[in-house]
């Protein structure tokens, strides 16, 4: 056959190359393999240099794809690019992996809550979860039924807690460790526990290691953690769904990682 015999689909870890190359040469698994000798030395280190580039580029298409983006110790995407230095990820995915969907409004994507304008947004999971706002980490560990709760922590001798007549308490146990630079108190803001029936109520009371009032705490080291419970007297059956809960002091945030307004945990709970 007179010439150039045109090979498809090279195979190299899984990936296809489209190689062109004339009569004198023959192509047997991943090698070229010369029938005769060819004119000059150039032409064949030319075809050897574009193929260990078009190699090259394979390998690191496909180095490239195997990048993960990790969010709360769970996969998020599997489609992590680097350009310039800097690390991108589809904000479907990380959508997703926040439990939000992407809105676009104009020229802005916006990340918002399935479920309509009436809930809201914030960072959420389920009991178990640690979530992360930039400054501090936060966990519900349980929930359950009691008839009286006793505090850990001494609030000025409050510390027995029994519901009134026709209502029984829920405590919400969780943690909080400090995940800024800089020491800083964690500060509970508007909070409540929403129920299956659309009913929500606000804590009762809060137990922690406070400092002035039951839910401002004392301050926290970077990287340590503390523990506290949420005492809420509801009515008789009521059944929680999410916990939703404010951080709302901000003073404390590392300036690089400040939210631009307090963080809202929600949390899907379910009683033990």
């Amino acid at each position: 056959m007179i010439g150039e015999a045109t090979f498809h689909q090279t195979p190299y870890h899984g990936r296809n190359l489209d190689v062109t190359i004339d009569e004198s040469e023959h192509f047997e698994g991943n090698y070229f393999l010369a029938k005769k000798p060819v004119r000059g030395s150039k032409i064949m280190k030319t075809r050897t240099l574009f193929l260990m580039g078009a190699l090259a580029a394979a390998a690191f298409v496909y180095a490239q794809s195997q990048r993960t983006l990790i969010i709360n110790s769970k996969t998020a995407s599997t489609d992590v690019r680097v350009i310039q230095g800097k690390a991108y990820a589809p904000i479907n995915d990380v959508a997703k992996a926040l439990g939000l969907t992407v809105s676009l409004k104009g020229n802005r994507y916006e990340f918002v809550r399935p479920g309509g304008t009436n809930q809201m947004s914030g960072l959420s999971g389920k009991t178990g979860d640690w979530l992360f706002d930039g400054g501090w980490r936060f966990k519900v560990n349980k929930v359950y039924r009691t008839d009286t709760y006793m505090a850990k922590n001494d609030y000025y001798g409050e510390n027995e807690f029994t519901a009134e007549d026709g209502k029984e308490a829920i405590i919400v146990e969780y943690s909080y460790r400090n995940g800024s630079k800089e020491i800083q108190p964690f500060s509970i803001g508007k909070t409540a526990l929403a129920g299956k029936d659309g009913d929500s109520w606000t804590p009762y009371s809060n137990d922690f290691p406070f400092d002035g009032n039951r839910y401002f705490s004392r301050g926290v080291l970077p990287g340590a953690q503390a523990d506290g419970a949420l005492i809420f007297f509801v009515k008789a059956g009521f059944e929680p769904k999410d916990l939703v809960m404010t951080v709302g002091d901000l003073a404390g945030y590392d300036d690089a990682v400040r939210p631009k307004k307090p963080t809202v945990f929600r949390i899907a709970v379910d009683l033990e």
